[in-house]
């Protein structure tokens, strides 16, 4: 098995894509039916885990958009003196085929993702990386460094965020 990260691109054909499952309707529909054309009319950016191994079958992926949180959302967070829109990247999914599970995939992603903020933010206004977590998904996300903005809202998505100065270098 050959793991390779890369951006996503709408005209390839990725094997396996169609039949992706990682077990979340809502993300493998996405998959299936709207990350072409979301990519295509660019409304948001996705990268790519394949298996070369597999021609280039889809493995994982993830999605960022440019985004804006309300100021007030970061009251649990140090923000200082901030205007009232916080200027952000969206991470907007993300997923991992079942087949490839317990391999640490989505880590892998989430690094990349964290990378990818934080070198925009050097490039324009980014003042860090928001998401709705899944509930089941919260751990993973305080792990990699995220706060809960609102406290776990459980059984319902839980909006999170990091920093840019709390990403770490790894």
């Amino acid at each position: 098995m050959s793991i390779e990260f890369s951006l996503f691109d709408p005209a390839m054909t990725y094997g396996g894509r169609k039949q992706f499952d990682c077990g979340h309707a809502v993300i493998n529909k996405f998959v299936r039916d709207s990350l072409v054309p979301q990519v295509k009319r660019q409304l948001s950016v996705a990268y790519v885990l394949t298996d070369s191994d597999l021609q280039d079958r889809f493995v994982g992926f993830f999605t960022l958009a440019h985004h804006s949180i309300d100021a007030s959302a970061l009251s649990t967070l140090q923000r200082g003196s901030l205007p009232k829109q916080i200027p952000c990247a969206r991470l907007i999914m993300l997923g991992v085929d079942q087949a490839y599970k317990n391999q640490k995939l989505g880590s892998r992603l989430m690094k990349q993702a964290l990378v990818i903020t934080k070198e925009a933010s050097s490039r324009m206004g980014c003042y860090g990386l928001y998401l709705d977590s899944d509930p089941a998904a919260i751990g993973f996300y305080k792990n990699l460094g995220f706060a809960l903005l609102e406290g776990d809202k459980r059984p319902e998505a839980s909006p999170m965020f990091i920093t840019v100065g709390s990403i770490s270098q790894n």
